[in-house]
């Protein structure tokens, strides 16, 4: 009786939560718990609620809760490394990821893994850029592209994703899942740089990114972005109504991420004296 009873509250927080009303998802949710708190499915919905809104000492507590209630419930774990990884309890976080069935030696201290390809979508409620990066473990990205200005993202930073891939990308013929971010676990120290270059081959590119790599930079072709829409972002989909915009027909416009500007010109310098009609049209922050 008190499961079924917990189980409808559950419904209601559900509904609730679906519908944009937390407040009232948490309350629903909380009723359920206190009604029956050996059931796992009402704690794991709390623990959700505190991961999106960023609360991850609550969504440790919580989703330690649920997957101590759920036994090998996956989802459970995975939030719980989540959480644990947020907040650097990496005594946790490798319990958690050992219960998904992760190969993870034991210890206290951070732990990562051989960095694999990924890309992570930023600010998924906003313009959603996907960018890529090098994955360092179950639950963090660090970002190789050079991320947008409207981002408020550096190349280098350090990404918490959420679990479960949202779409694909495709690199040398193989599928790359694409994460949702869930906030900026690690700042980089490097600063964005936007610069307009006339590029008379295909060879003065590949110099400039060359001496890019050597110095430790790194570099993007801004006038090669394209903008999809939401849809075809976030998965494989089938016909719908494409909302991409046309590719932009710009200038040469590059991001250098550098620390200093006086870092980003010494690259541009070197490459100007190593090439033959390269030029340099300007080169600022991008703010």
């Amino acid at each position: 009786m008190r499961r079924a009873l917990a189980n409808w509250l559950n419904y209601q927080g559900r509904t609730s939560d679906q519908s944009g009303n937390v407040p009232a998802a948490l309350r629903w949710y909380r009723l359920a718990t206190r009604l029956d708190p050996n059931w796992s499915v009402p704690w794991y919905n709390l623990g959700l609620i505190a991961k999106y809104s960023g609360d991850w000492q609550e969504s440790l507590r919580l989703n330690a809760q649920s997957a101590g209630l759920a036994g090998d419930d996956e989802a459970s774990w995975w939030n719980l490394g989540i959480a644990a990884t947020a907040v650097r309890d990496w005594r946790t976080a490798r319990k958690a990821w050992g219960q998904v069935g992760i190969d993870v030696p034991p210890g206290d201290e951070e732990w990562q893994w051989e960095p694999t390809a990924a890309c992570v979508r930023l600010n998924p409620d906003g313009n959603g850029e996907v960018v890529w990066g090098e994955r360092i473990d179950p639950a963090r990205i660090v970002l190789t592209n050079v991320p947008l200005p409207e981002s408020k993202h550096r190349f280098r930073d350090i990404v918490l994703h959420d679990g479960a891939a949202n779409g694909h990308r495709v690199l040398n013929e193989t599928e790359v899942p694409v994460f949702d971010e869930l906030e900026v676990w690690a700042p980089s120290s490097f600063v964005t740089f936007v610069t307009v270059l006339l590029l008379p081959n295909h060879e003065s590119e590949h110099r400039l990114i060359e001496i890019c790599l050597e110095m430790g930079l790194g570099i993007e072709d801004w006038s090669t972005i394209r903008w999809i829409c939401a849809t075809c972002s976030r998965g494989n989909p089938g016909p719908h109504d494409c909302t991409a915009g046309p590719l932009a027909n710009e200038d040469r416009r590059y991001a250098i991420a550098a620390h200093t500007f006086e870092e980003a010109n010494e690259a541009l310098t070197r490459w100007v004296a190593a090439g033959t009609g390269v030029v340099v049209r300007s080169l600022e922050s991008a703010g």
